[in-house]
C-alpha cells in the first residue's frame, strides 16, 4: 500500500480572510478600510490603504510538514509622508505572530521567522513598506 498524498491550502487564501478579519478588529486608524489582496493592482487603481500577500513558495520538512515563505507588502501614504505606511507594515509584523493556532482549519503551525518592515524607494506616488515571514506549515492528506 502506498502512502496517502499530502498536499497544502491556499496560503495566500488564508491569509487574504485572516488579515481582513484581523485588521478590521484593530482598533489603530492605519487598520480601517485597508484592502487585501494576493495581486497588487495596477498603479492607477491604488486603494487608499492596501496589503499585498505572496507566497513565495515552500520547502517540504517532512511527510506532511514544509516551511513557507511569505511577502507582505503595504501600501499606503506617501513617499513623502510614509507614517502611514510604516505603521499600518508594523502592525502587520506583530500580527504574523498571530498566525499559528491549533485549529485545523488553519494551516500554519508555528512562525519561524520574520524579518521587520522596510521601506522600498520606487516611482509610484504611495509609500511601500515590506516584510517577509516564514512559517511552519501541515498538509492535508488528499
Amino acid at each position: 500500500m502506498s502512502d496517502p498524498l499530502i498536499a497544502y491550502d491556499d496560503l495566500e487564501l488564508y491569509l487574504l480572510e485572516w488579515f481582513r478579519t484581523a485588521l478590521a478588529e484593530r482598533p489603530e486608524p492605519e487598520c480601517a478600510d485597508v484592502e487585501v489582496v494576493r495581486v497588487e493592482p495596477p498603479t492607477d487603481d491604488l486603494p487608499e490603504k492596501l496589503l499585498v500577500i505572496r507566497d513565495d513558495g515552500a520547502t517540504d520538512t517532512s511527510f506532511i510538514t514544509a516551511e513557507a515563505s511569505l511577502g507582505f507588502t503595504v501600501l499606503a501614504g506617501s513617499k513623502e509622508n510614509p507614517k502611514v505606511a510604516k505603521d499600518l507594515a508594523r502592525i502587520v509584523h506583530a500580527l504574523l505572530s498571530q498566525i499559528p493556532s491549533g485549529d485545523p482549519a488553519n494551516p500554519f503551525a508555528a512562525l519561524l521567522s520574520r524579518t521587520s518592515p522596510v521601506l522600498v524607494q520606487e516611482s509610484q506616488p504611495k509609500a511601500r513598506a515590506y516584510a517577509t515571514a516564514t512559517f511552519a506549515i501541515a498538509g492535508r492528506g488528499i
